[in-house]
């Protein structure tokens, strides 16, 4: 096998087993940001903190981890027969966080996200699945979320047959890190004639340092409607906003993480853009009107989170407080 990783500052190929997979080193890019070269048009994510101005100890970032060595790459294309449990990327996927929270993307036909709760407002995703089990409780946090069939933590999927279903199979994938610096990281994710939608289909995820938000933009003409939601676990309450103009939410809070303990998952959107707003078997989701772009907000609240959210009367004050924000800020 021959594929190219990252070294601080170097490249260096690494040989070795059976040819059969030697394929992946023409889907894989490794290079220093300096050396990704040009730019990608995407939208400004509001600032939507509510806590104040952001502090010297937030951070964002956002991490694309290679199984085989621990290093890191700043951009990653599938190679031939790419699949689900790949054993390529340290967590299926690429990764982002802030200093509160940190999400991670199944880059395969699930291709929703899912979260590390953090307890530690460092930057950890560099260091995660390197020779760890990140469903095991660590001194940074762990990963916290069951996603099953659904949506997961606001992934977006299409509505089919009167349900929100994940959007299946697409024929490659692309990952790359548009922007990371400690204020704000960006992540441009591309699925080439992907599953339902029969299109090429291009979203990306920004997080800002101070956060638990994850703004979404998805463009491509799908040949279904596009949705977006949050798993549903038994025992967990639905919160809605319920408004009808500006931005709105959708939430579930309860005793869903996998620790078990206290976790909240919202997701807001332009009730302009919503075309119903639903419940199925396993997810709450929203339904988006085709228009070619769609844009909307997720985030996690997480009860061991340093400093954060523990109930659910805490959970709905942020809710309202960050739909608040969404709507001054005029995006």
């Amino acid at each position: 096998m021959t594929y190219l990783t990252q070294k601080p500052r170097s490249l260096f190929i690494k040989t070795a087993g059976p040819a059969a997979l030697a394929a992946l080193a023409l889907g894989l890019s490794a290079c220093s940001k300096s050396e990704e070269g040009g730019t990608v048009a995407v939208p400004t994510a509001p600032q939507t903190s509510t806590s104040g101005a952001a502090s010297s100890s937030d951070k964002a970032g956002i991490d694309i981890g290679m199984l085989d060595g621990g290093g890191s790459i700043q951009s990653f294309d599938s190679p031939a027969g790419y699949q689900r449990d790949a054993k390529i990327l340290t967590y299926e996927g690429p990764g982002w966080e802030s200093d509160k929270v940190g999400y991670r993307l199944y880059l395969d036909g699930r291709n929703v996200l899912d979260i590390f709760g953090k307890k530690t407002p460092g930057i950890v995703l560099p260091k995660v699945g390197r020779g760890e089990d990140y469903h095991a409780m660590a001194d940074w946090g762990m990963d916290i979320l069951k996603v099953g069939n659904s949506l997961g933590a606001g992934g977006w999927g299409v509505f089919k047959a009167g349900k929100a279903v994940q959007v299946g199979d697409a024929d490659s994938y692309s990952a790359r890190v548009v922007t990371d610096t400690d204020d704000s990281a960006t992540l441009e994710v591309t699925l080439k004639n992907a599953g339902e939608c029969k299109a090429d289909m291009t979203t990306t995820y920004t997080i800002n340092a101070g956060e638990r938000l994850t703004h979404i933009n998805v463009t491509g003409d799908c040949a279904r409607p596009v949705a977006a939601g949050i798993v549903i676990h038994p025992g967990t309450e639905k919160l809605a906003s319920g408004g009808k103009d500006g931005w709105q939410y959708i939430a579930r809070y309860g005793e869903q993480s996998l620790v078990p303990d206290n976790l909240g998952i919202a997701l807001f959107y332009k009730a302009g853009f919503a075309a119903g707003v639903r419940d199925d078997d396993d997810d709450s989701y929203v339904i988006f009107r085709k228009t070619g772009t769609v844009d909307y907000v997720t985030g996690a609240a997480w009860a061991q989170e340093a400093g954060g959210i523990t109930d659910k009367a805490g959970f709905a004050a942020w809710l309202t407080e960050t739909q608040a924000a969404l709507n001054a800020s005029g995006k």
